[in-house]
């Protein structure tokens, strides 16, 4: 009867360590997440005056945590200021160059702490009546410049290394717990 006691208990701690695995699981992966932009991915504009990035909840308002960078076709840089937040909107002023594709790198720190980037493109076709197109700038306003060193992870690494940790709590957890089991299944074996 001893030995099944200490099976039960044993299969319980199991069963309670493997749920606070997966808890932490699901918690570390659970970053804020992008839910529209403006302009749209893919989307062709005849004037622009900001980029908008709205995410699942409030970013981070960490001083210079939040970043939006605007590149050209002639790998310019066109925003105009630091993104300004508010509530889950990110945006910054842009002042766009020459008709062409533009690609908007961006980065914030998630409301759990965590920071989170991507990027996309729109393309940018003036109308006749256009404003004169801006210069743009060698350099971004905010953050440092594009380049395949300085680039944050995406969004997708960030979650999956959060996963990844999220599993690793979860099996020290289940080691701990089994081990206190298979403690207090020995002590009642000694006193009996």
């Amino acid at each position: 009867m001893r030995a099944r006691h200490r099976l039960s208990a044993f299969a319980a701690a199991l069963g309670v360590g493997a749920v606070l695995a997966t808890a932490g699981a699901a918690a570390a992966s659970a970053h804020d997440t992008l839910d529209g932009t403006t302009p749209a991915q893919g989307s062709t504009v005849t004037a622009l005056s900001a980029v908008s990035l709205t995410f699942s909840a409030d970013p981070l308002g960490t001083d210079g945590a939040a970043v939006i960078q605007v590149i050209g076709p002639d790998k310019r840089y066109y925003e105009t200021a630091c993104p300004d937040l508010n509530g889950p909107v990110v945006s910054s002023p842009v002042a766009l160059g020459s008709a062409g594709s533009y690609e908007v790198l961006w980065r914030v720190v998630s409301s759990d702490g965590h920071p989170i980037s991507g990027s996309y493109t729109f393309s940018y076709a003036p109308g006749g009546s256009a404003t004169p197109a801006a210069a743009g700038s060698a350099k971004p306003v905010c953050g440092p410049a594009a380049t395949a060193e300085t680039e944050a992870p995406t969004a997708g690494a960030s979650a999956d290394a959060g996963l990844w940790v999220g599993l690793g709590i979860g099996a020290v957890v289940l080691v701990g717990v089994g081990a206190g089991a298979w403690a207090l299944a020995r002590g009642r074996k000694s006193e009996g």
